[in-house]
């Protein structure tokens, strides 16, 4: 059945990332690893969003729908086929411990299904190797170059028929390439943005994962870039590109910094840490050609299916499963590295650790699929891990980036997620909005029908320099049109008057020259309480002062010049869900007595202790950085078992 793609939103990372410098071999700064001591420290159905495309035209926009005006309407998506195992099953329970447990509190999880037993007839092929790196993502192609150049024999599992890439951003703290635009090593003080971390996951994460990516980031975002080199880096953000580079280049974020922005005077910050890639694809395939060239043994439409431990307990390699043959392969390594992404595709996971996305009806996102056409975030790292004794976090994070409402074929909200006034149909006002997406999410979520409309006028071009410089906020004005290579993250924060025309003409926002008249546009809206809503914000805004929800006095705009504007915002698109296996800043799984479980080491979403609760907004494009990080520290560690 041919899947037709439907999306919403611009996608940053839900499977993670890392690396090592072929300079620094076995030694540097992961010849030794920290201490191993552990870290005590997580209806309406959503529908799947699918797709069969390339990473780059979906990281573009190009197939983005841009029917889902309201910012996301629960469209209809294909469910998974069967995985058409043949193998026996046995049945598969995660003892009672203090990490997650079931409905009834008996420890069974209701997700997990049973593990395959498999025999030795069952076997095609087996492979002796020292370390197996399961999913090719952000974090597991990092994985892989680093468990070659550390010397290790290795195998890559990858479950669809190509290396898994969509994100363009990254936060990176320090390091050289930083230093080129003065943000290198110093420049913030890591205390304070891993504490910001700690306080937006109410305190769920592992700490010592946080301050080890903050401390150390920076030399590995160097490592990474290393393996690209046709990468141009430029000067500034918005410095022209040549030619030759303008598939492949890299570019800060907000350098130099817009003038009317101060993250050290904001009550949620947005620090300027974030780099973009035009094409993260391309230095992803570069760090992986590394661990090709090394002698990696790469097996695409192959999944892994179940850990093999030895008489001690420890990892001692994996079974894996070929979807086109469903003959299982024999892997005997000391080291695996489960790097499988998320699990939106799984209905049942979903329910469990984020049951608010299902009861919402908010739109899940699954990009990859094998060869029978098989979803492959269904959450098999994950399942692996618990089959092998491994405890699951309590606190899982989705990650719902509000955009704003309207979002065209680019993915653009019509004006960002902008503080802008924003009415419920009740026309009622309902929070101070100078605040982040995803948490902007969280109150549209609380509306009648989930649902509300942002509202400004025609002032807006000399407004858009107020707002944050951070994710999904259209804080640049342009008169004329980005260059057509621009990438797509730049596109996020800009807006010129064709963009809101054209916004008004295929429908994604209302525009009329008086407010009584947009307000009779709007169906379902209490039009009276609205305009004296309306009212009442105009008094607060040119008063100074927001006595009523406390917004900054910076960003109170009065609805006084038409032509008048407003965009319909729903609930947003799920773009990952992350939580997973307890581990720490090696990398280690944790057994549900919370002991360390030889051998076996994990990164990028199924690693547990890096988000929870909900995603955070103070690092713009922190998962996908802490993929390539982790993905580093995890080939490395495994690699030193052989």
């Amino acid at each position: 059945m041919v899947r037709a793609p439907v999306f919403f939103g611009i996608i940053p990372s839900y499977r993670a990332c890392g690396g090592l410098d072929s300079r620094r071999g076995r030694g540097g700064m992961f010849a030794r690893e920290r201490s191993n001591r552990p870290r005590m420290g997580g209806r309406r159905e959503g529908r799947i969003m699918s797709a069969s495309m390339s990473r780059r035209n979906f990281l573009s926009g190009a197939a983005i729908a841009s029917a889902a005006i309201a910012g996301g309407a629960a469209l209809a998506g294909c469910a998974p086929k069967s995985d058409g195992a043949a193998a026996e099953s046995k049945p598969g329970a995660a003892a009672v411990s203090t990490a997650t447990v079931g409905y009834d509190g008996t420890g069974v999880l209701p997700w997990l299904g049973e593990a395959p037993v498999i025999s030795d007839a069952d076997i095609e092929e087996e492979i002796d190797a020292d370390v197996v790196v399961v999913g090719l993502g952000g974090a597991g192609v990092v994985a892989a170059r680093a468990a070659v150049e550390a010397g290790a024999k290795l195998v890559c599992l990858e479950a669809s028929p190509r290396m898994n890439s969509v994100a363009s951003d990254m936060a990176i703290l320090g390091g050289q390439t930083m230093a080129k635009w003065g943000r290198g090593d110093g420049f913030l003080k890591t205390f304070d943005v891993v504490d910001m971390h700690m306080t937006e996951c109410s305190h769920h994460s592992k700490y010592g994962i946080i301050k080890r990516w903050a401390d150390e980031v920076g030399e590995t975002f160097d490592w990474f870039i290393s393996a690209s080199q046709s990468l141009y880096i430029t000067d500034e953000t918005w410095s022209e590109v040549p030619e030759e580079s303008q598939k492949n280049y890299l570019y800060p974020y907000f350098y130099p910094m817009l003038e009317e922005y101060d993250y050290t005077k904001e009550s949620m910050p947005c620090y300027p840490t974030s780099i973009g890639f035009s094409s993260l694809e391309k230095v992803m395939s570069d760090n992986l050609q590394v661990a090709v060239d090394g002698g990696a043994d790469v097996r695409y439409n192959t999944k892994g299916v179940e850990l093999i431990k030895d008489d001690a307990g420890a990892i001692a390699g994996i079974y894996a499963q070929a979807a086109d043959s469903g003959k299982y392969i024999k892997i005997n390594a000391k080291g695996v590295v489960i790097a499988t992404g998320d699990y939106l595709a799984n209905e049942e996971m979903m329910k469990f650790y984020a049951p608010q996305c299902v009861e919402n009806g908010i739109q899940i996102l699954s990009l990859d699929m094998d060869s029978k056409g098989s979803y492959t975030n269904v959450g098999d790292g994950h399942k692996m891990g618990v089959w092998a004794g491994a405890a699951i976090e309590q606190w899982h994070a989705p990650m719902i980036h509000h955009m704003g409402g309207g979002a065209g074929a680019d993915g653009r909200g019509v004006i960002g997620n902008n503080g802008y006034l924003w009415l419920n149909l009740h026309g009622e006002r309902f929070m101070n909005e100078d605040i982040a997406g995803q948490q902007l999410e969280n109150q549209v979520e609380l509306q009648p029908q989930r649902k509300a409309y942002q509202f400004f006028d025609a002032s807006w071009p000399e407004q858009l320099k107020f707002f944050p410089a951070a994710h999904g906020v259209a804080c640049i004005y342009r008169e004329d049109a980005l260059p057509d290579y621009t990438a797509s993250g730049l596109r996020i924060n800009v807006r010129t008057d064709a963009d809101i025309q054209k916004a008004v003409d295929e429908g994604r926002c209302l525009k009329a020259d008086t407010l009584d008249e947009l307000l009779s546009k709007i169906e379902g809206m209490d039009a009276a309480a609205a305009k004296a809503s309306i009212d009442r914000y105009n008094e607060l805004c040119k008063a100074g002062e927001d006595t009523d929800f406390g917004k900054s006095a910076k960003r109170l705009f009065a609805l006084e010049n038409g032509p008048f504007y407003a965009a319909e915002c729903g609930c947003a698109l799920t773009l990952a869900n992350l939580g997973g296996l307890e581990s720490d800043e090696n990398c280690h799984v944790y057994s549900t007595e919370r002991e360390i479980i030889p051998g076996l080491y994990v990164c990028g979403a199924p690693q547990g202790g890096r988000f929870n609760v909900q995603y955070p907004i103070s690092l713009k494009g922190l998962s996908e950085s802490m993929c390539m990080f982790y993905g580093r520290v995890a080939g490395t560690n495994a690699a030193k078992r052989a």
